[in-house]
């Protein structure tokens, strides 16, 4: 029976400390140190699924591990956990995704002696449920629910870990177009279905984030290069962002058979992958130097200030077809999204187009209609 969840992992600091340039032991609360894996369920030793991927610790934290004097603060919004969505792409075209919450966690005090860190330190580490079904908010809700018990000061009814084994190793995939799945993590009731094997692919993942930071033009670029398989490179100051854009296009690649492309938050000492020659599609956080790479036909998106820089260009959609397409993207988008376009267009010429529309919020019949 082939099941939902395929592990549940645990990264961080491990007992053999690197910084991010490769240097070994601790070197202070201003490095970055390159995360491990920690540990994970089902163990090493079984059998039922192909291991994790080994770059899995490097990518659920991209900006690798950084050392702390103090943990959550809730004053500080820089301390809160992070929840964020992963998608690896394998060799064969095949997709993996992650659901991931970062969050500070008190240092082991065996790694604190041997490494002489300050008593009381924290560090960066992350828990991660891994799955071959595409169902981002489903792995997000159990993945929530999982973190509030272990934190919770009342606890679990059962040992966390009970818990965490039960549901890996219980629930199954749902069929294509049949009954729902559910299932219960503590008093959390939690379900999920698949659509019928006949029309688009699964994907509970939203393009609201993408339209939200491309105007129209842009987007239809965007997607075009996409179809003619570019290296891609998405540049963003927010990494949960970025990694729910990527997760966007994905679908849209998926829904288009387009194969090859790696799509990740790509981790800061991974960045010299932007120069690799085969077809891709990776996020890189806007602060990271990229001066000293080539970068030759790479197509860089920045999506904070909805710019799309390359050296090689991308074909125009020629006309009519252009001209349909971006009519209807507009139609679609209006009013919620649109006002970059709006600016482009003259928001009355629009309005009196599409004057039906501005009370729908974006939802998911949008997403079906842009698909």
């Amino acid at each position: 029976m082939s099941r939902i969840f395929e592990y549940f992992v645990v990264c961080g600091i491990g007992p053999e400390i690197r910084t991010m340039d490769g240097n070994k032991g601790y070197h202070g609360t201003g490095c970055m140190y390159l995360p491990s894996l920690l540990d994970q369920y089902p163990p090493p030793n079984h059998s039922l699924y192909p291991p994790p991927p080994p770059q899995l610790p490097t990518c659920v934290l991209p900006a690798c591990v950084e050392f702390y004097s103090s943990g959550f603060d809730s004053n500080d919004p820089s301390t809160f956990p992070r929840s964020y969505p992963i998608v690896l792409t394998e060799g064969d075209g095949s997709k993996i995704y992650v659901s991931c919450i970062s969050f500070r966690d008190p240092v082991c005090e065996d790694i604190a002696e041997a490494y002489r860190i300050q008593a009381n330190s924290y560090a960066d580490k992350c828990i991660c449920l891994v799955s071959r079904l595409p169902s981002f908010s489903l792995l997000r809700s159990a993945l929530e629910e999982l973190f509030a018990l272990c934190f919770s000061p009342n606890g679990s009814s059962k040992p966390l870990w009970d818990v965490i084994a039960h549901m890996v190793s219980s629930v199954p995939l749902p069929t294509p177009g049949k009954e729902r799945v559910l299932f219960a993590l503590e008093n959390c009731l939690l379900s999920v279905e698949a659509p019928p094997s006949h029309g688009l692919p699964h994907a509970d993942i939203s393009f609201q984030p993408l339209v939200q930071c491309l105007d129209v033009d842009n987007l239809i670029r965007l997607f075009t290069a996409v179809l003619l398989e570019r290296r891609i490179l998405l540049r963003a100051n927010n990494v949960r962002k970025a990694i729910l854009i990527h997760g966007g296009i994905l679908v849209f690649a998926s829904d288009s058979c387009i194969r090859g492309h790696l799509s990740l938050n790509l981790p800061i000492p991974m960045a010299d992958y932007i120069d690799a020659p085969t077809p891709y599609m990776m996020g890189l956080h806007s602060g990271v130097d990229t001066s000293a790479l080539a970068m030759d036909g790479v197509v860089v998106v920045d999506l904070e200030y909805n710019r799309i820089t390359t050296s090689e260009e991308i074909p125009p959609i020629p006309e009519p077809e252009f001209s349909f397409l971006r009519g209807e993207i507009m139609k679609l988008l209006y009013p919620n999204v649109i006002g970059i376009d709006e600016m482009k267009a003259g928001i009355y010429s629009v309005s009196e187009h599409y004057p039906k529309s501005g009370a729908k919020q974006w939802g998911e019949d949008h997403d079906l209609q842009l698909r």
